[in-house]
């Protein structure tokens, strides 16, 4: 099944947005490694109730214009790193993983520059 990852704007919520699919599991684990490096304590409980949760939908929306923000800065500073550490690029089968992470990372660096 895939998951649903909504590059949206909470103060923006009729400009066009961007929606990466991974499957559910890479979304879960993408959303896993944002609650690791928030910095805001309170966003990172949150997030990891959407991984505990398992659910499949997942909207920067949700939260406000800061937050998504940090969420985006994780994903544009973190998430590769993180990738890698567990999923290395040079193992047979894990370049699918990196590019869904390396798709998710240049739509996290377009909601940045719109």
């Amino acid at each position: 099944m895939s998951g649903i990852f909504n590059l949206d704007w909470p103060a923006f919520p009729d400009r066009d947005y961007e929606t990466w699919n991974p499957s559910r599991g890479v979304m879960l684990w993408a959303v896993e490694v944002c609650a690791d490096h928030v910095r805001d304590e309170g966003l990172a409980v949150s997030l990891r109730e959407i991984v505990d949760g398992g659910y499949g939908y997942f909207g920067l929306s949700f939260y406000d214009q800061e937050q998504a923000a940090e969420i985006v800065r994780v994903i544009r500073t973190d998430l590769k790193a993180a990738t890698e550490a567990v999923q290395p690029i040079a193992e047979p089968g894990n370049a699918i993983i990196h590019a869904d992470v390396d798709e998710l990372i240049a739509m996290a660096d377009r909601w940045v520059t719109a």
